[in-house]
C-alpha cells in the first residue's frame, strides 16, 4: 500500500474503462465538441476523507453523464442507463498500490433533455479508496 491518494485521473481513467468494457459505448472525461451520441461522460464531483481506525480512504463522488441520441423517446436513455448499472456491477480496476473498498450506486440524480435534443441522465457512483494502513 502506498502512503499517497490516488489521483484523479487514475480514478477517472479506471471508471470509463470499466463504463466502456461494459457498454460497448465511449465515456468521456471531457467532451469533444460535435461528438455523436450516444456517450457517457465522467467526472468527478467531490472528494472527501473516510478514514477509519486502521485505514487511510477517501470517498469520491463521481457522476456519469448518460447521452442517448436525439429523439422524443427515452427508451435508449433508459436502456443505456439499464447498460451503465450492469457495467458497473463490476469493480474498478485500480492501480495496484490503492485498494477499492466499496463502489456504490447512488441511482440517477437527473433526467432532462439538452438544447440539441438529446436525453441526458445523471447517474451518481461513490468510490472509497483506502490507500494506506495506520500503523502504532
Amino acid at each position: 500500500m502506498a502512503y499517497k491518494q490516488i489521483g484523479l485521473v487514475d480514478l477517472i481513467s479506471a471508471v470509463q474503462k470499466r463504463v466502456e468494457a461494459g457498454t460497448d459505448c465511449r465515456c468521456y472525461d471531457v467532451v469533444p465538441k460535435n461528438a455523436k451520441s450516444p456517450f457517457y461522460f465522467a467526472e468527478v464531483i467531490g472528494k472527501r476523507p473516510s478514514h477509519s481506525k486502521t485505514m487511510w480512504r477517501d470517498i469520491f463522488t463521481v457522476w456519469i453523464h448518460v447521452i442517448a441520441e436525439p429523439g422524443n423517446s427515452s427508451v435508449q436513455l433508459y436502456e443505456m442507463i439499464q447498460g451503465l448499472d450492469e457495467a458497473m456491477t463490476e469493480d474498478i480496476t485500480l492501480p495496484e498500490e490503492y485498494e477499492l473498498i466499496m463502489q456504490t450506486n447512488n441511482g440517477i440524480q437527473t433526467i432532462k433533455k439538452d438544447e440539441t435534443g438529446e436525453k441526458h441522465a445523471v447517474v451518481t457512483f461513490e468510490f472509497m479508496v483506502c490507500y494506506g494502513f495506520r500503523c502504532k
